[in-house]
């Protein structure tokens, strides 16, 4: 069994990612987890990549699209998605996408407060305060 390599693509304020699983692609305000059963085909046309979905009857497919990437990583993005997705495609791809909303990044441990340059501005003010409190 051979692994996939992950493949990331970034266009504008969008990732697209591909590691053998399902697609996601990455918005500020959302994320779209595309299983593969979901695509009808991936077209990638000079520095934008579309990624359509399978419809069924007269539904339009949706269509997620990232423009202003790589040319070459475009190509070759959907050349491993299209390699990848199964025989039998879901009749409706748009139902088996999962969409939720990016998690914002986590805080530092302490409350977010960064402890190392607080406590030596306190070490520096007890000197300090120690220099003064001998002179006086």
């Amino acid at each position: 069994m051979t692994a996939t390599p992950s493949l990331v693509l970034r266009g504008g304020e969008s990732v697209l990612r591909f590691a053998g699983g399902p697609v996601t692609l990455r918005r500020p305000d959302k994320e779209h987890h595309i299983p593969l059963a979901a695509i009808s085909f991936v077209h990638a046309e000079g520095r934008s990549v579309a990624i359509v979905l399978t419809a069924s009857g007269a539904d339009e497919p949706t269509i997620y699209r990232v423009a202003d990437v790589d040319e070459t990583g475009a190509l070759a993005f959907a050349d491993a998605v299209t390699a990848a997705l199964p025989e039998t495609p879901a009749p409706d791809g748009a139902a088996l996408v999962t969409t939720s909303t990016p998690r914002a990044a986590e805080p530092a441990a302490g409350g977010g407060v960064p402890w190392k340059p607080v406590v030596a501005v306190v070490a520096v003010l007890l000197v300090a305060l120690a220099v003064f409190a001998a002179r006086g």
